[in-house]
């Protein structure tokens, strides 16, 4: 059964054992134009099991995705919740799963889909927790952001410091950037460590074969080779790029989707065992178990557009957070992973001009690559990149995260920590410390987080004295 199903299960049995409720909080849609009252229903869910009457809160940020209950009930956050007697809760970012300002997804209703807005919800929904949910206006506030969560809960605790106390931030992107070359460096690097430098050689020659064959204009040799629904285009270069970054795309998804190096071993088992000396039919004979049960694969540009174009929020893409993701980066954060660097094994093909073409197709020609780098610059000004001035943070990263490339990696101050846990990747720090799977190094990286939190909480706390 697919992962991501058995953690949807395991959180509607949660919310079904009554120890996870559903809350609704109206907001406005646009926090910064008092002309404009218009609110919409953000979506949050409570879990106060073992909640003291005037215990801390625990927020678990929403991210780009619809909202995710499985750290309400168990991991990390959840322990120590137990421990210092936490009220549980986390939110669903606007336009994500069923907080929606609007009916669909036409380009100008996406208009406050922003940092900002995103962050003013935050401040708004955390105050209202504290004043009338838990009833206690002094309660000490923490935040838990994984990925784009991560993310805006290091730019909420800059913004609103009077609301927050401390933040744990695993995988978060902290400084924008137009590209990541790093992204498929990372893979490389754990495809010739975790899998083998042969392993590497044959997708870095495959790469640069299929190229090749691109640039001599071959269609007919690579449309049967790699059974494309559609023939491939090799005089546009938007086609042949998607071409290339679905084959790299499929080999991303088998390294990372069990978050562990055995998914990239044994692909380059089957790689390696293809019994041929070409590495384009050998990366070839992978692809095609892949995809053994299709009639053809699709590898177009359009198929490559179709989800981020769709307008209707009860779709599958949308559901999913594909448009909504891709508005964030062309008009906040960019970080499209390119194969500009020679340190990786992906071609060199898979440029910025593709992603700009991507996003000006999706939203409109008002978006170009000047206006990107604009609104990139813009976020880092105000939310330091990877310098940020913060107190009482911890920045927690795998090393075979792609994303590690924009996240902190070092320590900003006395009180902002940052770690990175060798061979793991994505978020790999939010389930509970298990003392026989975790490695002494992630171990660690639990223990602070849990002493941090609890020095974030009982800062500056003052025992009450009888009388002499």
């Amino acid at each position: 059964m697919n992962i991501k199903v058995l953690f949807l299960l395991a959180g509607l049995l949660a919310v079904a054992s009554g120890m996870v409720r559903e809350g609704w909080f109206e907001t406005r849609v646009d926090h910064f134009n008092p002309r404009n009252q218009d609110t919409f229903s953000m979506r949050y869910y409570a879990n106060d099991e073992h909640a003291y009457r005037n215990g801390p809160i625990f927020v678990i940020v929403g991210g780009d995705w619809a909202i995710d209950l499985r750290y309400l009930t168990e991991g990390l956050f959840y322990d120590v919740a137990y421990l210092e007697g936490a009220f549980l809760f986390a939110n669903e970012h606007r336009y994500f799963g069923h907080s929606l300002p609007f009916e669909d997804a036409m380009t100008y209703h996406l208009d406050f889909l922003t940092v900002d807005q995103a962050l003013a919800d935050l401040a708004e929904w955390i105050s209202y927790l504290k004043t009338t949910v838990v009833e206690n206006p002094n309660a000490k506030v923490v935040l838990l952001g994984y990925g784009h969560g991560g993310t805006l809960a290091n730019y909420f605790h800059q913004s609103y410091p009077h609301l927050s106390n401390g933040v744990w931030v695993s995988s978060g992107p902290a400084e924008a950037a137009l590209t990541l070359p790093s992204f498929f460096e990372v893979l490389g690097e754990n495809i010739g460590t975790h899998g083998s430098r042969d392993c590497y050689n044959t997708i870095f020659s495959g790469f640069l074969v299929a190229q090749n064959l691109i640039a001599l204009g071959q269609s007919d040799v690579l449309t049967e080779l790699f059974h494309l629904c559609e023939p491939l285009d090799t005089e546009n270069p938007l086609e042949a790029t998607a071409f290339l970054l679905g084959l790299q795309t499929d080999i991303q998804r088998e390294i990372l989707h069990l978050r562990n190096t055995n998914s990239t071993s044994n692909m380059c088992e089957q790689i390696e065992g293809s019994d041929t000396d070409n590495s384009l039919h050998a990366l070839n004979v992978w692809f095609a178990r892949e995809h053994q049960f299709e009639e053809c694969v699709e590898l177009s540009f359009s198929d490559y557009l179709a989800p981020f174009v769709e307008l209707d929020f009860e779709t599958e893409h949308l559901q999913n957070g594909h448009r909504q993701r891709l508005y964030v980066q062309c008009t906040a954060g960019g970080l499209f992973p390119t194969s500009d660097s020679l340190y990786q094994p992906f071609g060199s093909q898979i440029t910025i001009d593709f992603y700009v073409e991507v996003c000006r197709e999706a939203f409109g020609d008002w978006i170009d690559e000047d206006f990107i780098r604009r609104q990139i610059q813009s976020i880092n000004v105000r939310y330091g990149g990877r310098q940020p001035r913060i107190e009482n943070a911890h920045f927690t990263h795998g090393s075979l995260d792609p994303l590690i490339g924009s996240g902190i990696l070092e320590d900003v101050s006395d009180s902002a920590f940052a770690t990175i846990t060798p061979n793991t990747f994505f978020a790999p720090d939010l389930e509970s410390i298990d003392e026989e799977l975790d490695s002494p190094e992630l171990i660690a990286s639990k223990e602070l987080t849990r002493t941090l939190i609890d020095v974030w909480i009982f800062k500056d706390f003052e025992p009450i004295h009888g009388e002499a």
